[in-house]
């Protein structure tokens, strides 16, 4: 009987597998990019390829990019704002609040890392696309009020990095911006050259061709009319000031006054406008209060369903929230808590400056 054959041990796989750069990104571009913060922990290759331009065609032309959330917050009064962005945690499983009774979402605000975030305010910056623009607000220009500034700085969602744009043709006190078909429309004060008085202006910027021009306006005059937030919807840009609203129709080129309830929201962040209807979240004594408005009646109306959505926690806890909203037959919008979670603690110092949504 011969003696049995002995096994050769099988190789050793290779724990660190060199793949193409072209099928990583062809495997990566199918990946959510909620995933993406914890996949550029693996490596600093990684965290290249992640912010690789090549990534990002693959995406588009998988049909594979998505609306991607990022908060702006100002840790404390002497630092420069600092960015977060929603992600799920690493481990993706549900885990149980046995305190709250409920399931956790598994989702979390993941620090952005940039080195140098220029100073911002919340008037000023807009999103086009995957790109959020800071209207102004360089370094000299916070903390007083009364300096003027011009600069504008492009924020690139997709390889999380910062570079210059085409600055302001006029330097302006603060900012109120917006964005119509592409292009941001930007208003606020600035010097007559006639004399030493001041007066409003109104600037737009073609985010295509990267080049500003002049609306020309008869609402220039700043007397008890400086415009101090604004808004898009139905393809115009409103203006506001405690007197009126103004809205401007850049297909018609036409300036119109409008009625102010629409505008009567009281922070530039505690309003979006989704699917071209108008709406507004406030703290109120009763709790939180989600309103809607209604173009027909001209007047805010309550959105149905959402009476009873409460958060625990202190003041240092952001907490974060998926909606469903649906358009009933009656008239009426009703909205659907798909989860609701704390998401990130913070210093009681911290102020939130704004809350973006970008297309990656």
């Amino acid at each position: 009987m011969s003696s049995p054959e002995k096994l050769s041990p099988a190789p050793e796989s290779n724990p660190n597998p060199s793949l193409p750069d072209a099928l990583l990104i062809s495997c990566i571009a199918r990946v959510s990019r909620l995933y993406y913060p914890t996949l550029s922990l693996v490596s600093k290759s990684f965290r290249s390829l992640l912010a690789s331009p090549e990534l990002y065609k693959a995406r588009l032309l998988l049909d594979r990019t998505e609306s991607c959330l990022y908060v702006c917050l100002k840790l404390s009064p002497s630092e420069n704002p600092s960015w977060f962005t929603l992600c799920l945690k690493p481990d993706e499983t549900l885990t149980y609040d046995t305190s709250n009774k409920k399931k956790s979402s598994g989702y979390v605000l993941a620090k952005v890392p940039i080195p140098h975030s220029p100073p911002v305010k919340s008037s000023s910056l807009v999103v086009v696309g995957s790109n959020i623009y800071n209207i102004g607000c360089n370094i000299y220009s916070i903390g007083r009020s009364r300096s003027p500034y011009s600069n504008v700085s492009i924020f690139d969602c997709r390889s999380h990095t910062w570079r210059e744009a085409p600055s302001l043709p006029v330097e302006l006190f603060a900012v109120s911006a917006g964005v119509v078909d592409g292009k941001i429309y930007v208003t606020r004060s600035c010097k007559d050259d006639d004399s030493y008085n001041l007066k409003n202006t109104f600037e737009v910027f073609d985010t295509k061709t990267q080049v500003w021009d002049h609306v020309p306006s008869p609402y220039s005059q700043t007397k008890h009319n400086s415009y101090s937030k604004s808004l898009c919807i139905d393809e115009k840009w409103y203006v506001v000031t405690k007197r009126k609203v103004v809205a401007y129709n850049p297909k018609k080129g036409k300036w119109d006054h409008v009625e102010s309830e629409m505008c009567s929201y009281k922070s530039s962040y505690g309003y979006c406008v989704i699917e071209n209807v108008l709406y507004s979240v406030e703290k109120t004594w009763r709790g939180t209060d989600f309103r809607w408005y209604d173009t027909e009646l001209r007047q805010w109306r309550k959105v149905k369903g959402l009476e009873n959505m409460t958060y625990g926690g202190s003041n240092k806890m952001l907490w974060c929230a998926v909606i469903t909203l649906e358009r009933r037959k009656n008239h009426e919008i009703w909205g659907k808590v798909e989860w609701f979670d704390h998401v990130l603690t913070v210093p009681i110092t911290c102020v939130l400056e704004k809350v973006l949504v970008a297309t990656v």
